[in-house]
């Protein structure tokens, strides 16, 4: 349906349970798509409702009028949500974080290796590792100065697993090994 003054009809909903209003949205494209809302009261014997009637039926106007108000209703929880975490929101919002910085990448030896690119990030992990009992514990100082020297992630990692192959627990056992699993299968005994 197109009208002289509005455009072309693009959607059209109840605008009540009881169905007696009817809210079309026209397009005017020759108006750089400008979008016109008309309310018609639902007369099936009216020229404008009669010509709605031929592009959205009964039905349409009605699922449209369900489908509108769910999404209101999901509109509404978020908008109660932003209210009440406003501050968490806002202060994130102004860190300047985007959703792309949040996304979790999979870790790679290359998504590893790049952590030395980057010299903040380096920099933490520094700080992290320091933080390690292990390493807090160890009376080493040339071992500590190698590590706060290193230029790379894997030479860090590598100076780091040096604590962990020569510590040993109560028990004699190494820290780095690891336990046997409960899949694996008992010795083969001879029959």
């Amino acid at each position: 349906m197109k009208t002289r003054e509005a455009g072309r009809l693009t959607y059209a909903r109840f605008t009540d349970p009881s169905n007696t209003l009817i809210r079309a949205e026209f397009k005017d494209y020759s108006n750089d798509a400008a979008v016109t809302v008309q309310h018609i009261t639902f007369n099936p014997d009216d020229k404008y409702c009669s010509k709605i009637l031929k592009e959205f039926s009964t039905e349409d106007l009605e699922r449209n009028y369900v489908e509108f108000n769910k999404m209101e209703l999901t509109r509404q929880n978020y908008f109660n949500k932003f209210v009440e975490r406003f501050d968490e929101i806002i202060e994130y919002i102004d860190s300047g974080v985007t959703a792309a910085d949040t996304k979790s990448s999979e870790m790679t030896l290359q998504s590893i290796k790049e952590i030395g690119n980057n010299a903040e990030a380096f920099f933490k992990l520094k700080l992290e590792i320091f933080e390690l009992a292990e390493v807090k514990n160890s009376k080493n100082r040339t071992w500590k100065a190698k590590m706060r020297k290193a230029t790379t992630t894997l030479e860090l990692l590598a100076l780091l697993y040096e604590v962990y192959s020569t510590l040993e627990n109560e028990q004699g056992e190494r820290q780095d090994e690891t336990l046997p699993q409960e899949t694996d299968t008992p010795q083969d005994t001879p029959s």
